[in-house]
């Protein structure tokens, strides 16, 4: 148990500095640091889960494949590319949705359009500003901001009925990558490219760590229902 606690823990640690590095890279647009870095991130990031987790999922490990996949088709900025990665971030996007679905109950309708309300005021602005850029194609985004309001919907609806450690963890994770669609459209309004590009990073990295982080909590039950009385009890953190 120590020994696997430890690599999980120089996982963690290399899943940071490779971070990092990105970070770096396209901050500085340095397409060389990002070839060796970004195909790397989301492996190590499996690999803690993998090592962490006490019941391996195997839906989320393929959720991450297709943000890995996203991850190394956007290494390319054209548009024909960042609409090709588009795709495989939505379907990601989908696949979390129907994990997190499987593990915490929907809110009531109250709760869920609450939950709703800051996700659907961001991707309507998102929307507004990205409409003259991406003309037909902006479908494709309108459609990924469905499901994170959807998503956002589940994770804040939660946190306000159970403010409690797993939902929180959620909550944050779907705002953090919302938060880097709206970066995303500023990028095409600003010289300094490398800025937004590195921000987005910064907080997919955020993102990525505590939906692993949510995974950690509720993986002790199989049943949503078993989730719910779970989240319903007292924490001491």
């Amino acid at each position: 148990m120590w020994k696997k606690n430890r690599i999980a823990s120089l996982l963690l640690s290399l899943y940071f500095i490779i971070s990092i590095i990105e970070i770096v890279a396209e901050f500085f647009e340095d397409k060389t640091l990002l070839w060796l870095s970004k195909p790397l991130l989301i492996p190590v990031l499996i690999a803690f889960y993998i090592k962490k987790s006490k019941r391996i999922n195997n839906v989320f490990i393929a959720a991450l494949f297709f943000s890995w996949v996203a991850n190394i088709i956007f290494i390319e900025k054209k548009f024909n590319f960042i609409i090709a990665g588009s795709i495989f971030f939505l379907i990601y996007k989908i696949i979390i949705i129907y994990l997190v679905n499987s593990k915490v109950k929907f809110p009531n309708i109250y709760p869920a359009l609450i939950g709703a309300l800051p996700f659907v005021f961001l991707y309507v602005v998102i929307s507004f500003f990205t409409f003259p850029i991406m003309g037909k194609n902006i479908y494709i985004f309108l459609i990924h901001g469905f499901f994170s309001v959807v998503l956002g919907a589940i994770s804040l609806g939660n946190y306000f009925l159970l403010p409690n450690k797993p939902n929180f963890n959620l909550f944050v994770s779907s705002m953090l990558f919302a938060i880097t669609q709206f970066l995303f459209v500023l990028n095409y309004y600003s010289e300094n490219t490398g800025l937004y590009h590195s921000l987005s990073m910064i907080l997919y990295v955020f993102g990525q760590l505590l939906l692993v982080k949510f995974m950690f909590l509720t993986e002790k039950y199989k049943s949503k229902y078993e989730i719910v009385n779970y989240l319903k009890e007292p924490t001491n953190s």
